[in-house]
Protein backbone atom coordinates (compact mmCIF):
# COMPACT_ATOMS: atom_id res chain seq x y z
CA UNK A 1 0.00 0.00 0.00
CA UNK A 2 1.07 3.45 -0.44
CA UNK A 3 1.40 5.87 2.14
CA UNK A 4 0.02 9.23 1.79
CA UNK A 5 2.55 11.62 2.97
CA UNK A 6 0.53 14.82 4.79
CA UNK A 7 2.73 17.73 5.49
CA UNK A 8 0.61 18.45 8.60
CA UNK A 9 -2.97 18.12 10.51
CA UNK A 10 -3.67 21.22 12.05
CA UNK A 11 -6.85 22.20 11.17
CA UNK A 12 -10.69 21.30 10.80
CA UNK A 13 -10.38 21.05 6.67
CA UNK A 14 -7.40 19.13 6.93
CA UNK A 15 -8.75 16.37 9.15
CA UNK A 16 -12.29 16.41 7.04
CA UNK A 17 -10.18 16.22 3.67
CA UNK A 18 -8.24 13.27 5.22
CA UNK A 19 -10.99 10.95 6.72
CA UNK A 20 -13.09 11.80 3.25
CA UNK A 21 -10.08 9.80 1.47
CA UNK A 22 -10.84 6.05 0.06
CA UNK A 23 -7.93 4.74 2.85
CA UNK A 24 -7.93 6.97 5.88
CA UNK A 25 -3.98 6.72 6.36
CA UNK A 26 -1.38 9.12 6.25
CA UNK A 27 1.69 9.75 7.77
CA UNK A 28 1.74 13.42 9.13
CA UNK A 29 5.01 14.39 8.66
CA UNK A 30 5.64 17.53 10.81
CA UNK A 31 4.81 15.39 13.90
CA UNK A 32 6.15 12.03 12.01
CA UNK A 33 3.18 10.07 13.44
CA UNK A 34 1.32 7.69 11.28
CA UNK A 35 -2.45 8.41 11.60
CA UNK A 36 -5.09 5.74 10.65
CA UNK A 37 -8.81 5.44 11.27
CA UNK A 38 -9.70 1.80 11.37
CA UNK A 39 -13.58 1.60 11.84
CA UNK A 40 -15.03 3.51 15.01
CA UNK A 41 -11.03 3.86 16.09
CA UNK A 42 -8.16 6.45 15.82
CA UNK A 43 -4.97 5.31 15.94
CA UNK A 44 -1.43 7.18 16.14
CA UNK A 45 2.16 5.71 15.75
CA UNK A 46 4.52 8.31 16.63
CA UNK A 47 8.08 7.44 14.82
CA UNK A 48 10.25 8.44 17.78
CA UNK A 49 13.50 9.21 16.84
CA UNK A 50 15.05 6.79 20.17
CA UNK A 51 15.92 2.90 19.83
CA UNK A 52 12.57 2.15 21.19
CA UNK A 53 9.68 0.88 19.53
CA UNK A 54 7.39 3.46 18.56
CA UNK A 55 4.45 4.57 20.86
CA UNK A 56 1.06 3.67 19.40
CA UNK A 57 -2.10 5.39 20.62
CA UNK A 58 -5.53 3.23 19.99
CA UNK A 59 -8.80 5.77 20.81
CA UNK A 60 -12.30 5.68 20.05
CA UNK A 61 -15.15 3.23 20.90
CA UNK A 62 -17.17 0.40 19.99
CA UNK A 63 -20.15 1.63 18.59
CA UNK A 64 -19.30 5.30 16.59
CA UNK A 65 -16.34 7.23 15.34
CA UNK A 66 -18.09 10.20 17.47
CA UNK A 67 -16.21 10.16 20.43
CA UNK A 68 -12.80 10.12 18.62
CA UNK A 69 -14.03 12.99 16.87
CA UNK A 70 -14.65 14.98 20.26
CA UNK A 71 -11.43 14.70 21.34
CA UNK A 72 -9.75 16.00 18.54
CA UNK A 73 -12.30 19.45 17.86
CA UNK A 74 -11.16 19.72 21.51
CA UNK A 75 -7.89 19.88 20.53
CA UNK A 76 -8.72 22.60 17.98
CA UNK A 77 -8.52 20.33 15.47
CA UNK A 78 -4.56 19.72 16.07
CA UNK A 79 -3.01 16.66 15.69
CA UNK A 80 0.13 18.17 17.75
CA UNK A 81 -2.29 19.14 20.48
CA UNK A 82 -3.77 15.87 20.74
CA UNK A 83 -0.55 14.01 21.02
CA UNK A 84 0.89 16.62 23.80
CA UNK A 85 -2.27 15.78 25.25
CA UNK A 86 -1.87 11.91 25.30
CA UNK A 87 1.99 11.94 25.90
CA UNK A 88 1.16 13.87 29.36
CA UNK A 89 -1.31 10.88 30.72
CA UNK A 90 0.21 8.64 33.50
CA UNK A 91 -0.83 4.79 32.06
CA UNK A 92 0.26 3.63 35.32
CA UNK A 93 -3.05 4.25 36.63
CA UNK A 94 -7.06 5.58 35.70
CA UNK A 95 -6.02 7.92 32.56
CA UNK A 96 -9.25 10.12 33.59
CA UNK A 97 -7.15 10.72 36.69
CA UNK A 98 -5.22 13.49 34.62
CA UNK A 99 -7.28 16.57 35.06
CA UNK A 100 -5.73 18.80 32.64
CA UNK A 101 -6.45 16.71 29.53
CA UNK A 102 -10.48 16.33 29.61
CA UNK A 103 -11.00 13.33 27.42
CA UNK A 104 -14.83 12.82 26.01
CA UNK A 105 -16.79 10.59 28.51
CA UNK A 106 -17.57 7.60 25.95
CA UNK A 107 -13.69 7.38 24.52
CA UNK A 108 -11.70 4.67 25.49
CA UNK A 109 -7.24 5.21 25.06
CA UNK A 110 -5.09 2.46 24.71
CA UNK A 111 -1.06 3.00 24.75
CA UNK A 112 1.03 0.15 23.27
CA UNK A 113 4.51 -0.16 21.52
CA UNK A 114 4.14 -0.82 17.79
CA UNK A 115 6.98 -3.77 17.70
CA UNK A 116 6.29 -4.60 13.73
CA UNK A 117 9.42 -5.00 12.20
CA UNK A 118 8.46 -2.37 9.01
CA UNK A 119 8.61 0.59 11.25
CA UNK A 120 11.51 -0.42 12.98
CA UNK A 121 14.99 0.57 12.04
CA UNK A 122 17.33 -1.67 9.59
CA UNK A 123 20.29 -3.52 11.03
CA UNK A 124 23.41 -0.74 11.54
CA UNK A 125 25.62 -0.60 9.12
CA UNK A 126 29.12 1.05 8.57
CA UNK A 127 30.35 3.36 5.78
CA UNK A 128 33.16 1.87 4.21
CA UNK A 129 36.46 3.86 3.74
CA UNK A 130 36.55 3.23 0.20
CA UNK A 131 34.47 4.22 -2.66
CA UNK A 132 31.22 3.40 -2.50
CA UNK A 133 29.06 1.66 -5.20
CA UNK A 134 25.63 1.07 -6.15
CA UNK A 135 25.94 -2.56 -4.84
CA UNK A 136 26.80 -1.94 -1.59
CA UNK A 137 23.39 -0.84 0.10
CA UNK A 138 19.88 -1.89 0.19
CA UNK A 139 17.41 0.66 0.47
CA UNK A 140 16.86 -0.42 4.23
CA UNK A 141 20.94 0.51 5.09
CA UNK A 142 20.63 3.83 3.12
CA UNK A 143 17.37 4.30 5.51
CA UNK A 144 19.42 3.20 8.57
CA UNK A 145 22.06 6.29 7.70
CA UNK A 146 19.11 8.81 7.40
CA UNK A 147 18.25 8.01 10.55
CA UNK A 148 21.81 8.02 11.96
CA UNK A 149 21.96 11.35 10.45
CA UNK A 150 24.88 10.41 8.79
CA UNK A 151 24.33 12.62 6.06
CA UNK A 152 24.32 16.40 5.06
CA UNK A 153 23.78 18.37 2.18
CA UNK A 154 19.96 17.77 2.13
CA UNK A 155 18.41 19.00 -1.07
CA UNK A 156 14.52 17.90 -2.27
CA UNK A 157 15.09 18.34 -5.94
CA UNK A 158 11.09 18.86 -6.39
CA UNK A 159 10.13 22.18 -4.69
CA UNK A 160 6.26 21.73 -5.38
CA UNK A 161 6.72 17.98 -3.37
CA UNK A 162 9.49 18.65 -0.93
CA UNK A 163 10.40 15.16 1.30
CA UNK A 164 11.46 15.69 4.61
CA UNK A 165 14.34 12.82 5.95
CA UNK A 166 11.36 11.47 7.87
CA UNK A 167 9.18 10.50 5.45
CA UNK A 168 12.11 9.19 3.11
CA UNK A 169 12.69 6.93 6.03
CA UNK A 170 9.64 5.79 6.58
CA UNK A 171 8.81 4.80 2.84
CA UNK A 172 12.30 3.51 2.53
CA UNK A 173 11.84 0.93 5.61
CA UNK A 174 8.26 -0.23 4.33
CA UNK A 175 8.28 0.12 -0.10
CA UNK A 176 11.89 -0.29 -0.79
CA UNK A 177 10.76 -1.43 -4.13
CA UNK A 178 9.81 2.14 -4.93
CA UNK A 179 13.41 3.27 -4.63
CA UNK A 180 16.47 3.72 -6.81
CA UNK A 181 19.38 5.35 -5.73
CA UNK A 182 23.17 6.05 -7.72
CA UNK A 183 26.27 6.52 -5.47
CA UNK A 184 29.07 9.03 -6.66
CA UNK A 185 31.66 8.77 -4.24
CA UNK A 186 29.89 9.93 -0.94
CA UNK A 187 27.54 11.65 -2.69
CA UNK A 188 23.81 9.51 -3.39
CA UNK A 189 20.89 10.69 -5.56
CA UNK A 190 17.33 9.03 -3.93
CA UNK A 191 14.83 7.89 -6.61
CA UNK A 192 11.47 7.56 -6.45
CA UNK A 193 9.41 5.56 -8.88
CA UNK A 194 12.13 6.37 -11.26
CA UNK A 195 12.16 10.03 -10.63
CA UNK A 196 15.03 11.79 -8.87
CA UNK A 197 13.75 13.46 -5.36
CA UNK A 198 16.58 13.69 -2.96
CA UNK A 199 20.46 14.55 -2.93
CA UNK A 200 22.26 14.85 -0.15
CA UNK A 201 26.09 13.14 0.94
CA UNK A 202 26.57 10.30 3.34
CA UNK A 203 29.16 10.67 5.64
CA UNK A 204 30.87 7.92 7.74
CA UNK A 205 30.16 9.06 11.52
CA UNK A 206 27.20 10.71 13.07
CA UNK A 207 27.01 13.79 14.36
CA UNK A 208 27.75 13.77 17.90
CA UNK A 209 24.63 14.29 20.52
CA UNK A 210 24.84 17.08 22.85
CA UNK A 211 22.74 17.55 26.52
CA UNK A 212 20.26 20.47 26.03
CA UNK A 213 18.57 22.61 28.84
CA UNK A 214 15.86 25.86 28.82
CA UNK A 215 17.81 26.88 31.75
CA UNK A 216 21.44 26.31 31.46
CA UNK A 217 23.81 26.54 28.53
CA UNK A 218 26.07 23.59 28.58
Amino acid sequence: MLIRILPSLESREAWLNFFRREVPYCLVDDQATLVDFQSTFLQLTQLNTSPSDPIRYTLGARSSLEPAWQLIKRCNWSLKAVLEGLNSLEFNSNVRDNAQFNLPAELSVRKSFAREPRLQSASRVMLPQEPLSPGHFSARQIAQLLYDEQYDAWLSLKSAAPLSPHSVILSLCTEPYRWQFDLRDQMVTLYLDGQARIDCRLKHTAPPRHLRSLDVKL
